[in-house]
């Protein structure tokens, strides 16, 4: 039986006190990657934080560092579709209000009030969405006219309500989403979703509410995989990353700095069966939390399922997570007949 295999990243870089490099987090890992899904022929997708690159051009008007970064990353990204992988727009609205710090060519972002879409008038809506459509296709359109700019993924998995995107889906001909992160929910000050009642399937269709599946609705959801983490193998776990910061000196940490978060309110999720986000016994499948020690668990989740989706961020890969993702693809390429291609994923 054919498996589906889904790798997806979001292309950015840290969201907080210290935003890091373009070369730390964006184009050397994302160079590195390239080279391990080369061997495979898979076909991946990045979602690239074109609010980041809107604020970007507009310093490049008068700082030669944020013109070079804009030019390197725009290469990047046509390299990316020439290579035969996807590129299409992430949106982080809390960059309207990020400060661009001269002396070391970085950004601050603190201020999480507009983290989500929500949260940003109509007119900023419009401004980050359209602009982050107008943007991707002035950098790749005049080298691949025929490119297709037709998939999506809200900031911090923040696609509700969706009410708010629908619009913005209409009019650029959105049809493909990648936001929901299925069975789990999270209320804090800077993320806010509640995924806890959306449908146990890898892959379906929708309308007005990405966790309702309407067989008839114009958009097509595609689950994000989790898998479960007993507390014996969290516990083998942190000791693992303890030696490879502490003595193999293979960590991010000196990247950036992410954005702290704290909890809101009262909220409840809509389904009693929701795991929140914070709980260490479930996580996202993502390359940067794949280590030498939860390679088996992968393994076995991909052996149970025909679909396995992971969400990474090369900001946060380390020479450690990227030759265990090397030996995930060699083992499950040997045993099965694999799509990488979203495409082809849901017939329609």
């Amino acid at each position: 039986m054919q498996k589906q295999l889904l790798i997806t990243f979001d292309y950015e870089l840290y969201l907080g006190n210290r935003s890091g490099t373009i070369n730390d987090c964006m184009i050397e890992p994302t160079n590195q990657l390239l080279e391990v899904m080369k061997v495979y022929g898979i076909k991946s997708v990045f979602f690239v934080d074109t609010t980041y690159l809107l604020r970007l051009k507009e310093q490049s008007q008068t700082t030669e560092a944020c013109r070079i970064d804009f030019e390197t990353i725009a290469n990047q990204l046509r390299t990316l579709v020439r290579e035969g992988h996807y590129v299409f727009p992430h949106i982080h609205p809390h960059w309207l209000n990020a400060e661009y710090l001269t002396e070391s060519n970085q950004w601050k972002l603190n201020n999480t009030r507009n983290y989500m879409f929500k949260n940003i008038t109509k007119e900023e809506q419009a401004f980050v969405f359209d602009g982050s459509m107008a943007l991707l296709k002035d950098i790749l359109l005049s080298e691949f006219p025929d490119y297709e700019i037709n998939a999506f993924r809200a900031g911090g998995w923040s696609i509700q309500p969706f009410t708010n995107f629908i619009p913005f889906f209409e009019k650029h001909h959105i049809k493909y989403e990648f936001s929901v992160l299925g069975g789990f929910y999270q209320f804090t000050d800077a993320q806010f979703f509640d995924f806890s009642n959306a449908p146990i399937k890898a892959i379906y269709k929708f309308k007005d509410d990405v966790c309702i599946e309407d067989p008839n609705g114009p958009f097509i959801q595609y689950n994000i995989s989790s898998i479960n983490i007993n507390s014996g193998l969290s516990f083998l776990n942190k000791i693992w990353l303890k030696v490879q910061s502490n003595l193999l000196n293979d960590d991010t940490f000196h990247k950036g700095e992410g954005q702290p978060s704290k909890v809101v309110g009262t909220n409840f999720p809509l389904s009693p069966l929701g795991k929140d986000l914070s709980n260490t016994e479930w996580e996202r499948v993502a390359v940067e939390l794949l280590t030498i020690v939860k390679m088996w668990s992968y393994l076995e989740f991909f052996e149970h399922n025909k679909y396995m989706h992971f969400i990474s961020h090369p900001k946060m890969i380390t020479n450690h997570n990227l030759t265990v993702f090397d030996k995930f693809l060699n083992n499950v390429f040997e045993k099965y007949p694999i799509e990488t291609d979203f495409r082809m994923m849901f017939p329609e």
